[in-house]
């Protein structure tokens, strides 16, 4: 089969692998649809630990080709997407649900299991949630990233009502506009350098996009409901946008940190113990995640289409890469499989 391997910092390879044989509780899928997320972005210009030769993707969608020892309850053909790791099901974490927790995670595609940048790719069973008929498979890759934006929310006090910032507009920023839109968040301002991002933003409903180097987003959400926002989502994840964030925020508001800044940073605790502001990390996403954004997706309530930019073949994966260093008007762009 066909796959893009990582071969070392910045430096992707297509190549020719053996089609995987799923093991004792797994299924293969023949990907259909796969994301290239931030994250691997991060990992192949820092590494991460990743071993050279491994296999990346953690956005995808597929159709079940084969059905490995001890499975049930799946067919060939179904179409699936998968939370991507596995854990062992059984500790505190996990019983909990948080799975992204376990001591024993294994995920696919950012580490030890290879992912969907291939054309197969194996999957615990465990990890499979099936599509509604009415998803494609476009959508199908989408629910990994909105996923993430609604964990994000789901860590956050927005209710109906809520004046909110979201700090950057690529994928994660964009799914968690949706959400914040979609739980009732009212303003919600979008704060985005790139003009194509900004137009992007628009077009998927956010009540106002400001370019936070000429306009004070804070000022924008006090000029559409007289009063600063309660909450902020950083979904940049650079250097200085927590302090930012905090200078948004209302007192005694919140900040949810989405974005994964890979430097140190420095922060000015007495400005945020002045304003009382709670901080709260999100990462990654539960299995109710997943299904509520299928859920979402299925009803219409979120339309989430306008994200994907642009669809690309397994070829054209390392020139993606060097592009989305400096990205201007893409959000979601997915490697697309023949089928």
């Amino acid at each position: 089969m066909k796959a893009v391997l990582y071969k070392g910092p910045n430096q992707l390879a297509l190549a020719d692998l053996p089609k995987p044989v799923p093991g004792a509780g797994e299924v293969l899928l023949k990907v259909h649809d796969c994301g290239i997320c931030g994250s691997d972005l991060h990992a192949v210009q820092f590494g991460l630990g990743l071993k050279p030769d491994c296999v990346l993707g953690h956005e995808f969608c597929g159709e079940i080709s084969e059905i490995g020892p001890e499975v049930s309850g799946y067919a060939a053909g179904e179409r699936v997407a998968a939370v991507p790791f596995s854990s062992c099901g059984v500790c505190d974490h996990c019983r909990r649900g948080q799975g992204y927790h376990c001591e024993k995670l294994k995920s696919i595609g950012l580490g030890p299991l290879p992912g969907a940048y291939a054309e197969y790719v194996a999957c615990p069973a465990a990890s499979l949630l099936k599509l509604p008929a009415r998803l494609n498979s476009r959508q199908g890759a989408l629910v990994e990233p909105l996923s993430v934006g609604l964990h994000g929310v789901n860590r956050s006090r927005i209710k109906p009502g809520t004046p909110s910032i979201v700090m950057g507009a690529g994928p994660v920023g964009l799914a968690t506009m949706l959400w914040c839109k979609a739980k009732g968040a009212d303003p919600v301002v979008v704060s985005e350098i790139a003009p194509g991002r900004r137009e992007l933003a628009l077009r998927l409903g956010a009540s106002a996009v400001v370019n936070p180097r000429e306009y004070n987003p804070g000022a924008k959400v006090r000029e559409l409901c007289g009063r600063l926002p309660e909450v902020v989502f950083e979904c940049i994840g650079v250097k200085s946008t927590l302090n930012e964030a905090v200078s948004l925020v209302d007192k005694c508001g919140q900040v949810v940190v989405i974005g994964v800044c890979m430097e140190p940073d420095q922060i000015m605790p007495l400005h945020f113990i002045f304003k009382e502001v709670s901080i709260n990390f999100a990462l990654a996403y539960t299995r109710s995640d997943f299904e509520e954004t299928i859920q979402a997706l299925a009803t219409g309530r979120i339309n989430a289409d306008p994200l994907i930019t642009d669809v690309i073949g397994l070829e054209q994966v390392p020139a993606a890469f060097e592009a989305l260093r400096k990205p201007t008007s893409q959000a979601k762009v997915l490697i697309e499989f023949p089928r």
